[in-house]
Parts: structure tokens; sequence; C-alpha cells
């Protein structure tokens, strides 16, 4: 019988400061090791933390405790958005746990020597009985009155009569969240609607679904709350339903998107562009959502703070030969932090100069890849330009800040500079080409039906810090990587086999040495030093400030398709560009599962015919769809979604 390698120690866990904190989940941690890790039962670990003294389980339900604990520990993994540390059997004798395989070293041993079988189901479960608890007896005594304090006791005072409303309990699975209506549909509900109309009352309505079980049940979009009355929930259930009858017409459209319940969401259809609506794509629709917080005071109740403005801007423009003619159409997305100067920036400049660089070039030429090297030499040229000339106005403006400090001993007359900063995404559709620009973390995703399922033929990959490529050259350029308590994260200079750094996953970056001439500030009020946890970015001066070697930079990723005619797809194809504000706040972290939930999600809205701008409006209302969104958060950043049908 060969011996089993031993099991790692506690500290040689993939565990963050912060899951540490709890020592009855650190007790759980142990005890499993101790056990190799082997599924266990909550009373299971009840008695072996006692047998090994781990944790004093104290009270009548320890089982609760170890329960708890777990739950917490889950808890904590989503907010720090890590793997969670415990995975979960439900048996038929109860639920079972272990630790994460993901928490131990990747070249451990004992990985391999573990049972990776769930438990079966026919072990003898023998959790000890408890005895009931007598009752404790109810102690009463009396208290002698006199005549007085009964003479002079009032009557209670009548309270008034409270009408009482019945209703009704929306009891949805989630499942029928992602079933859309069709026409076909929508027209068997319009006749659902107006014959349970006619009927007099409640009871009628409820009993017709028994009597005529032929009708087809539809399901519709629903308000996020529990509870409503009966008349409220027949008026919101008309207004959220994706009503596919009605056609898209070119009525300015409100602020208030209907059926989303988000007045800083707006949207925009081809028709409040000045654009060519002969020449495709023809079919696409924007929105975007301002940023918000919820008051962090009870007696403000639950309001949403906005913020100031939107650093999210976009521009959508057909770029036009010397002679006038069409030349190619543009879908420009910044997503600025710090401010809205340079996404701004960004949006205004672009159109025009690619316009001049897109005039030297056939899209019947872009088949041969020596011209395709030339084209993304020209355009990597074209940003680096755009951010220099950010980058020095920015330098002009701190210098002659600081000179009016100097000037005025300490005090200035002028407001002081924001370093602020964009990431960059541009889509071209050049003739028959689709070409992806991309500086960021903002994402572009284009996806395809294929044997009646929707999947993600093409995604953008996102700038982050944990990206072997990009983690050198930041490193060399003296920049330093960090945790969210800007707690500086080993890095090791060599370059390693594997495109992405396991324990840079959630790293931040910031400089080793910020002082500098300009004044410009690498500290906020409370000492923590500026940090990104984006890896290529325009503008951000801190990062720039030896343009020679910048710690980050702006190079772009760039991609080419050959798409063909647009008539060749009958909307089976589409592309949605969106800011990091919709990707952030999702249940999964993984880009891979994100995009795939993303595509899956617009695919069956699309199947339904359903409007454009609802499905956008849908997407950027984050808290409207509690499938796809976390609903813990206390912030939400501008989300701007832009939808082409190809």
């Amino acid at each position: 019988m060969t011996d089993l390698p031993n099991m790692p120690s506690f500290e040689s866990l993939a565990l963050r400061p912060e899951q540490r904190c709890n020592k009855v989940f650190n007790a759980i941690i142990k005890t499993l090791l101790h056990n190799r890790n082997q599924w266990m039962t909550a009373m299971q670990l009840v008695d072996d933390c006692r047998k090994l003294d781990l944790a004093q389980l104290r009270g009548n339900t320890p089982r609760a405790t170890i329960q708890g604990a777990i739950s917490t520990g889950l808890s904590t993994a989503r907010t720090l958005k890590v793997e969670p540390p415990i995975e979960k059997y439900k048996a038929t004798y109860g639920v079972c746990y272990r630790i994460s395989l993901s928490l131990f070293p990747k070249d451990s041993e004992v990985i391999a020597s573990m049972d990776m079988n769930p438990p079966p189901d026919n072990v003898n479960q023998n959790p000890p009985v408890r005895k009931p608890r007598p009752k404790a007896r109810k102690l009463t005594y009396t208290k002698k009155r006199t005549q007085t304090q009964v003479k002079n006791k009032k009557p209670p005072p009548k309270r008034p009569a409270i009408r009482k409303i019945t209703q009704t309990k929306r009891t949805k699975s989630r499942q029928q969240l992602y079933e859309y209506t069709s026409e076909s549909d929508s027209e068997e509900s319009d006749s659902v609607d107006s014959e349970s109309d006619d009927s007099a009352t409640d009871e009628s309505d409820t009993d017709s679904s028994d009597e005529q079980p032929s009708r087809k049940r539809i399901a519709k979009y629903h308000s996020t709350s529990e509870f409503t009355s009966e008349s409220e929930s027949d008026s919101s259930e008309s207004d959220i339903s994706m009503d596919t009858s009605q056609q898209v017409t070119n009525e300015p459209i409100p602020n208030d998107v209907e059926g989303f319940n988000s007045s800083l969401c707006t949207t925009s259809e081809p028709s409040n562009f000045d654009i060519n609506l002969f020449i495709g794509p023809t079919s696409f629709a924007v929105a975007q959502e301002v940023g918000y917080s919820y008051a962090r005071f009870r007696h403000q109740g639950n309001m949403r703070c906005p913020k100031s403005n939107c650093e999210d801007s976009f521009s959508i423009k057909d770029l036009k030969n010397s002679d006038g003619s069409f030349l190619c159409r543009l879908f420009c997305l910044a997503d600025g932090h710090g401010g809205s100067g340079c996404s701004a920036f960004l949006t205004n400049k672009i159109p025009s100069r690619l316009e001049n660089m897109l005039c030297q070039y056939d899209y019947s030429q872009l088949d041969d890849q020596k011209v395709q090297e030339k084209f993304k030499q020209d355009i990597t040229l074209l940003i680096k330009r755009l951010d220099d000339e950010y980058l020095d106005a920015k330098r002009e403006e701190y210098r002659k800040w600081q000179n009016d400090v100097i000037h005025n001993r300490g005090r200035s007359n002028q407001v002081e500079p924001v370093d602020d900063g964009a990431t960059l995404v541009i889509n071209l559709f050049f003739g028959e080409w689709f070409i992806n620009v991309n500086v960021g973390d903002s994402r572009t995703l284009v996806g395809c039906k294929t044997d009646n399922k929707w999947m993600v033929e093409f995604s953008s990959e996102d700038h982050k810090p944990y990206l072997e490529r990009l983690a050198l050259q930041i490193y060399s350029n003296g920049g330093v990587f960090v945790d969210n308590q800007d707690k500086p994260i080993k890095f090791d200079p060599f370059p390693q086999e594997r495109n992405v750094r396991a324990n840079l996953k959630n790293a931040r970056i910031r400089l080793q040495a910020a002082d500098n001439d300009l004044g410009v500030p690498y500290k906020n009020n409370n000492g923590i030093h500026f940090s990104l946890n984006v890896a290529a970015t325009c503008g951000d001066l801190l990062f720039k400030l030896n343009p020679s070697k910048p710690v980050i930079s702006c190079k772009p990723d760039i991609f080419f398709e050959k798409l063909g005619p647009f008539t060749e797809y009958n909307g089976n194809r589409f592309m949605l560009m969106s800011s990091d504000g919709l990707f952030d706040h999702l249940y999964s972290n993984k880009a891979e599962l994100q995009n795939q939930t993303i595509a899956t999600c617009i695919g069956q809205q699309l199947d339904a015919r359903c409007q454009l701008k609802k499905i956008v409006a849908h997407l950027c209302n984050r808290e409207g769809d509690r499938v796809l969104f976390e609903n813990t958060l206390q912030e939400y950043d501008d989300c701007t979604c832009i939808l082409v049908l190809m």
C-alpha cells in the first residue's frame, strides 16, 4: 500500500486575509484538511471540531453555527470576486461540504490522491438525537391595585378601521425570465387578456385557467417587488411585456424606457444619428445609464444618488471619401475614469482622424496580410498621437496651475486639473470587413446562431494586469501590483509560460515612486496611492510621466474579419460593444462565461423579435434582472451598450 502525500498546511491555501478572520470558518477548513478533504456533513464537522479542539461550539444549535460560518465564507468570496472556498453536494441524507480544489496549489500531489467521486447516498448518518427541552414554568404574579388606580385608568383609544388590500404573490421561476414572447404568442396573450378583462370577479379569472387548459401561458417581464396588488400587477404586466407587434417609430424617445423603471437610462436609434439609412448596418440601438449609488444613511431610505455626469462617451458616424461618397461606418465607445474629459476628447477627434487615414485604403486589398499589417501600424500610431496630444494638454494645465500656486503663495485662483483617462473601443464596417480596435477593458462581442443555439463567435480581450504580455512591461517600467488594500503583491520578474498570472487575478497597478515636478497627485486624502485595475488606457498622466517608459501603454489589439454582404446573414449575427459597467456586475467573473451569458440573453430576445432599444435598455438596467446581475451592490458604474445586427 503506497503512502498518501501529506496534506498542505492551512497557510498554503489560496485564501485572502479577509477570509481568514472567521475563527469558526478556519476551524472548518482545518477539520477538512485533517480528514484529507473528504465530504463531510455539518454534524460530522461539529464532532471533529470538538474532538480536535479547534473551536468551542457551544449552545443548542452547533450545526447551524457551522452552516452559518460556511455561508459567511461563500458570501465573502463573492464580495471579493474570488473562487468559492467551499464546495457543496446535496445528498439524500443532507448537504456535504469539502474544500474547493482551486484553493490548493496547482502543483500539489494531494489533488491527484483525492477521491473526486461524490459521497454515496447510502451512508448511515446517525445524528445525535436531541431530547426536547422541558418547557419552563411561566411565573406569574399579581399586583394589588388601589381603587384610585382603577378609577383613573383610561380606556384605550379606538383605532381607525384599516382597509385590507388583497395581494397576490409573484411566484414565477427564474427560468421564466428568459422566455420571451414572439409575435404569435403576443397575439394569444392579447386574446387571453381581453377575455380575462370581461370576467367580473377575481374568482372567474383564476377558474378560467383551470377550465381552459388549451390556453398558452406567456412569460413576461415583471417588476422586482415580491408582492403587488391585483390592480397594479395587471397594469405592470401590460406595460412591461415585450409587445413585438409595436413597430419602431422615429418619434423622440423619452428618458424613461417603458418597462425598465430607470430614469437614468436613455436610448437612441438610427434615426437619431446623421447616417445613411440605406447602407448597412442600419439596425442598431444604443442605451446609456448614468452610474449611481445608494444612500448610506438609514434616514435617507432606498434613494439613488446619481453621478454628476456620465463619464462614458460614444460616437456613431459615417466616414466619407474626399468626394463625399460613403466610406465606412464607425462605432466608437470610450469609457472614462476620473473624469469625462479624455473620453469626450477621443470620441470627438477619432472620426476625422480615421476618415483621413482610411481614404488611403481600399477594403478589397485587406485580404493581403501586408496591407493588414500596414493598417495596424497606422491605427496604432493614430491612437498614440491622440494620447500624446491629450497628455501634453494635461501637462500644460498642471504647469499653469502650479505656477499660479507658487505666485499666490500656496493658493490658486484656478481649479486644480483632473488627471483622468479612458478605455477605447472602435468598430469599423469597412466594405465587407469588420475591424475591431480595443484599448482597455471595454469589450466587443460578436454572437451568431448555429444549430439553433447562440454562440460567441468573437470577443475582444480585456487588458488586465494579470496578462503575461502586459505584466512584464508594467513591472519593468516602474509599476507595482497591489491588492484592494494597497498591499504589494509578489511578482516574479522572469517570463512565464502561461498567458495569465493567477496571483494577479484581482490586482491593481500603482507606481513605485510617484513624486513629480508637475504636482500630479498620487495619493488620496487617506494616504492611499491611486491605482488602476486596467493595464492599457488613453490619458492617465500619472502613469505616463516618463514618455519613454510609460507604466501603462495605449497600444491596441486589432482584429479583422471578412463578413461579406450584410443581407447574407438574415439577422442571425449581432455585435455588442459595451463598457465594463455591464460585465463587472454579472454573477460570473470569468470572461468566457460572461460572454456566453450575454450572447444567450440577447439571442433569445432576438428570436422573440424584441425591439433593439428594449434589449439594450434591459442590459443597462442592471437592477431589473436578478438572473443576470448581482443584487448586493451599493454602487453601479456608468454603462453604455451598442447593439448592431449584422
